[in-house]
């Protein structure tokens, strides 16, 4: 039986003058049955306000994370890590340089992760300068591998296979997932790695190898200051626009592996120095490699003008990049000085 058939009134078919049929009301007496489905329970309205303020917060919340957590998760999930590499003396490498370029790559790609290969909704996705750092590093690792190929050359014109290969998988691209194409890098530097404690490949070395890779560090300090000319005294975006940050953030990374890789060369051959003026020029060129590195604003921007509000960094970054030159040819210029002081005493001697 349904609420409506116990309802205790009679319908008469007759209509009054507006229309609305007469209801009679035949008894007084209304059952508790009728009153429980009549009457929503008290118990029942308390549980419903309750699940209504439970959505309204759980919807409450979902935008809050939207507009407030995502941001926030896009600016945790950028992570450059411009320190310097320390390698581990438990497992000495036989190469310091192949240690420290791998390194240097698993920082990008076990810590930090590689942002060009996340899906567009991942924070890391709307990140500007983690992606132009990380292309920094692996191009530069790519024209050091390549270098270094030439200098491990066993053979006139027969560069080193596994330098070779590794200086082909770090071209930065964006044709494919670069993670799979950097692990094979690594792979690659790890079986030279291998080859070279086994005495099966050679290992560049020497005065000669030093100045090659400052000259080729000069040349990165050069395309860095040429990419960020065009940002100098032009503000095209407020703060700063996206190429103003990639050029920034490149140079950044250039600096990072020139410093890297020229700390690596002189721990391993620490006789190279050996007067005071190249080791004052040495520990100037390091700091100004450093100091390039660790350039790192809270916010970057780029504005033309006296710069009275917000700073010109690019304007900053070019300043440091040619303390860095100038610093690089004097350790160069010290370094062939002392080369040529060494023999003309010989000569001396050996004339005596």
């Amino acid at each position: 039986m349904t609420a409506a058939e116990k309802l205790p009134v009679e319908y008469v078919d007759t209509n009054t003058s507006d229309g609305k049929p007469v209801v009679t009301l035949i008894g007084a007496d209304i059952s508790e049955a009728y009153l429980d489905d009549a009457e929503p329970s008290p118990t029942m309205e308390a549980l419903s306000r309750l699940w209504r303020r439970i959505v309204g917060m759980f919807k409450l919340g979902l935008v809050l994370l939207l507009v407030g957590g995502y941001p926030a998760m896009t600016l945790l999930s950028h992570k450059v890590d411009s320190s310097a590499v320390v390698l581990s003396s438990a497992a000495p490498w036989y190469s310091n340089d192949t240690g420290t370029a791998m390194t240097l790559l698993g920082r990008e790609l076990q810590v930090a992760g590689w942002a060009n290969d996340r899906s567009w909704w991942h924070p890391q996705a709307r990140l500007t300068a983690l992606p132009a750092w990380q292309d920094g590093i692996t191009g530069a690792l790519s024209d050091y591998a390549l270098l270094a190929s030439e200098h491990a050359a066993r053979e006139p014109g027969a560069p080193d296979t596994d330098l070779l290969a590794a200086a082909r998988l770090l071209v930065p691209s964006q044709e494919a997932e670069a993670t799979p194409r950097l692990n094979a890098a690594a792979e690659a530097l790890q079986s030279y790695e291998g080859r070279l404690s086994r005495g099966l490949a050679a290992q560049p070395k020497g005065l000669g190898v030093l100045l090659d890779e400052l000259a080729l560090y000069k040349r990165w300090a050069a395309d860095s200051q040429t990419q960020l000319r065009s940002s100098v005294d032009r503000a095209e975006a407020w703060p700063a626009s996206r190429a103003d940050i990639e050029a920034i953030y490149s140079a950044r990374a250039y600096a990072q592996v020139a410093s890297q890789l020229m700390m690596s060369s002189l721990i391993q051959e620490p006789d190279l120095v050996y007067t005071r003026a190249a080791g004052e020029a040495r520990d100037r060129a390091i700091f100004a490699w450093r100091r390039a590195a660790n350039f790192n604003p809270l916010v970057i921007s780029s504005q033309a003008g006296t710069g009275s509000f917000l700073s010109d960094h690019p304007a900053a970054m070019m300043f440091y990049l040619t303390e860095v030159n100038t610093a690089t040819t004097e350790f160069i210029d010290a370094l062939q000085a002392q080369a040529d002081e060494t023999m003309a005493v010989a000569e001396a001697t050996s004339a005596e």
